[in-house]
């Protein structure tokens, strides 16, 4: 009888504990505004919705953002007064990923990867007013394009393709059908579709990465390679490999439900054949037979050195290394259709104007010295079909 009430008492204090961890960034005496976004978009918030709010004469400066007990850095298009009627905040809007999904795992590694929560694809923010200071800002800053610096002939692009074919039920012990647990598991959560082979007929999966843009001039082992799988069957082994083009990259032996993971850097650039195209494929070699092999994979990727062409995109993100000198980075084929685009640096806290007028077609920037070893920059397009309106907001208190 005790065991019966001490387990659910230890269970609520568990959960206690959480929910004060978690709501350490709520000041109960303050009105919160809340609101949702469900997609990774530049957001504003007009004055409009300001107003509706009963907040017409709040001073821009006081507005603070919260998401996920973190507070969110914006932009004010005014500063040290209350927003006009043409005035709006404006931030980099995320919808739900699977960050805050991690604490349910038995152990956090065993999270494959946290794009996608497994609870839901919706963020919920919340709007309040902060006369105490500390409010994240991101600050409008001059950019002195053009140059007469050389441009930046390449960055460390990125390209990482995520899986959401299926909730992987993950590791399973065999008794006669697999039974899982029913806490979050090693290998839950979105993978790709099984992958089924035999030791007579070894499957593989292909990926295509499309308008890649490489800097061929680029260092020689500058390409690396990311892969994360997992196998989801019990009493089987196998070779789990991948080849970027032609060239075999990683191959590694695994037994029983296990993940293989690779990590690669200082790979040939010369993989990369073809400046725009690369195929990836994951194979699944059976080493025992009678027993029908299935892997997953939740995630892979490569970075390598690209030209600043951006393909035509809307919102782009990219990333730059340290720089003693700071850069002048000429970017081509972004669309930003007649308004020049908002350059946002989310490790400064700084938002440029982008150079649209001295090279038509071309958007320019010339950035200060960092020295952050990754510099972590979004491109928007600032025209209203591209932005995300925030139009309503409900009053909350907790």
């Amino acid at each position: 009888m005790i065991k019966k009430l001490l387990l659910p008492f230890l269970i609520l204090c568990a959960f206690t504990a959480k929910a004060q961890l978690n709501n350490s960034w709520i000041d109960y005496n303050k009105t919160y505004y809340k609101f949702k976004i469900g997609t990774d978009n530049l957001c504003r918030i007009p004055q409009s919705t300001i107003a509706a709010a009963g907040l017409t004469t709040t001073n821009a400066d006081l507005f603070q953002l919260w998401r996920n007990g973190q507070q969110v850095r914006l932009y004010t298009s005014v500063s040290g007064v209350a927003l006009g009627g043409t005035d709006y905040i404006e931030f980099w809007g995320e919808r739900n990923d699977g960050k805050a999904d991690a604490p349910l795992y038995l152990q956090p590694q065993f999270q494959l990867a946290d794009k996608y929560s497994l609870e839901t694809d919706t963020s919920t923010y919340f709007l309040t007013v902060n006369p105490a200071g500390g409010n994240l800002r991101y600050a409008a800053t001059a950019n002195t394009s053009p140059s007469a610096s050389p441009a930046d002939t390449y960055f460390m692009r990125s390209i990482d393709v995520y899986y959401n074919g299926q909730i992987n039920r993950g590791f399973g012990k065999d008794l006669g059908e697999y039974v899982h647990s029913a806490a979050y598991d090693n290998g839950e959560g979105y993978t790709s579709t099984d992958i089924v082979a035999t030791t007579v007929n070894p499957t593989s999966y292909t990926e295509t990465f499309s308008n890649l843009n490489v800097y061929t001039a680029g260092p020689a082992n500058s390409l690396s390679f990311r892969l994360k799988t997992f196998a989801n069957t019990y009493n089987s082994q196998r070779t789990t490999s991948a080849r970027i083009n032609s060239t075999t990259v990683f191959s590694t032996v695994t037994f029983n439900t296990v993940d293989a993971n690779a990590s690669l850097t200082n790979l040939p650039l010369s993989n990369l054949s073809n400046p725009n195209t690369a195929t990836v494929t994951v194979s699944d070699n059976p080493q025992t037979a009678g027993i029908n092999d299935r892997i997953v994979i939740a995630s892979m990727g490569i970075t390598y050195p690209a030209l600043f062409n951006f393909n035509n995109q809307k919102t782009f993100y990219f990333e730059l290394a340290a720089s003693a000198s700071g850069n002048n980075i000429v970017i081509d084929n972004f669309n930003f259709g007649t308004t020049a685009p908002a350059l946002y640096d989310i490790n400064n806290g700084r938002r440029y104007l982008g150079d649209i007028t001295s090279t038509p077609g071309q958007v320019k920037f010339v950035l200060p010295p960092s020295a952050d070893p990754v510099r972590k920059f979004i491109l928007n397009n600032v025209e209203a079909a591209n932005i995300n309106t925030v139009t309503t907001l409900t009053a909350k208190t907790f």
